[in-house]
């Protein structure tokens, strides 16, 4: 099914929907729907410790994901707050803020007006609520999947099997996330 007439929008992304993208060998799904991704520098380091490094360079030299740059002393400092923000959120599984920098600052990220992001792209509950609270529009890899299976890209067994994927490879989406995307957005 061609993409043509899709409106592909600007989004910022932490690492967790690219990796799980990765992950279920489904970066098409967000091609159809962005056209740049944005994330931070900071990131990179990341994505190699996932083993993803060479997946991601091919996508920024693609210029599909673009790196953005650093962030200032003022933007450190409003990850930071963030960061803290993320950890004392009772979804938090982890209290040290600097275990939620990457999500701060791909919020700090999307923030940027001269980027014209419209969405970013998080998994992660707490980081989810604090961006919500900063009236970001978000999404996941889960929501994105979800976008494919009403457009009639993915059937109910495709997206248990694309999320499922990506559970076995540890990423932490509930077995209730799982049935209700699939039950909900596939066809």
């Amino acid at each position: 099914m061609p993409d043509e007439g899709i409106a592909k929008t600007v989004v910022a992304c932490n690492t967790g929907p690219l990796i799980s993208a990765f992950q279920c060998g489904r970066v098409d799904i967000l091609k159809r729907y962005f056209r740049i991704i944005y994330i931070a520098p900071s990131q990179v380091t990341e994505f190699a410790m996932h083993g993803a490094a060479a997946a991601l360079d091919d996508l920024v030299q693609e210029g599909f994901v673009m790196l953005a740059e650093a962030l200032t002393g003022d933007e450190r400092t409003r990850a930071e707050i963030l960061a803290r923000r993320i950890a004392a959120q009772s979804l938090s599984g982890d209290p040290d803020y600097r275990s939620h920098l990457p999500e701060a600052e791909a919020m700090v990220v999307a923030a940027r007006p001269e980027l014209g992001c419209t969405l970013i792209l998080l998994d992660e509950l707490a980081a989810r609520a604090v961006a919500e609270e900063e009236e970001l529009r978000i999404t996941g890899f889960p929501g994105v999947v979800g976008q494919a299976g009403l457009d009639g890209l993915l059937t109910k067994d495709d997206i248990r099997h694309v999320l499922g994927l990506c559970q076995q490879q540890g990423t932490h989406y509930s077995n209730q996330l799982v049935k209700h995307v699939s039950e909900t957005y596939g066809r």
